[in-house]
């Protein structure tokens, strides 16, 4: 899955949103389609960016970028969200916020929650250290190479919001 970005360095800069419903396969498709394409073209003040889109789990799509002489502006950032948010207004769905937690459920399903519904299931048992989360917050390509796309929330900053164990006195 990852290896779409092999020509890119881990300090190349990413990208991770999670759409708020599953993908057809069709729209997944069409929108690693229209990226291919764009960042043909894609620059950042006049400098090529090389980059790189792939869609998981139809739910979770990962941009990468990478300027060989400096830094990605927020322009050329912008440009692929344009992008991205063009896909998402033609098909009828939503990119969810970065303060929205995504993790799979027991039943291996993708979800997308506020931070307080996680909270509250991981109270009610439904979810625990093991569950398997996205870090929306991972911005360096080197990170997900090195940790993937899915963590262990009891080893993620998403542990902070499971119950304590600390025994009771």
């Amino acid at each position: 899955m990852l290896n779409v970005f092999d020509g890119l360095p881990d300090e190349a800069d990413c990208w991770i949103y999670a759409a708020d419903r599953t993908l057809s396969s069709d729209e997944a498709d069409l929108l690693t389609a229209l990226f291919d394409t764009f960042q043909q073209d894609w620059s950042s003040h006049g400098r090529k960016v090389a980059g790189a889109c792939v869609v998981v789990d139809r739910r979770i799509v990962i941009v990468a970028a990478h300027v060989a002489d400096g830094d990605i502006s927020g322009c050329g950032i912008d440009k692929s969200l344009h992008l991205l948010q063009e896909v998402a207004d033609s098909r009828s769905f939503n990119w969810a916020s970065a303060l929205n937690i995504v993790y799979k459920d027991a039943a291996g399903d993708i979800e997308v929650v506020p931070r307080r519904q996680f909270k509250v299931l991981a109270e009610e048992g439904r979810i625990d250290a093991e569950t398997r989360v996205v870090d929306l917050s991972i911005r360096q390509l080197g990170a997900l190479r090195s940790g993937g796309i899915m963590r262990p929330a009891g080893s993620s900053w998403h542990a902070r919001l499971l119950p304590s164990t600390e025994p009771a006195l």
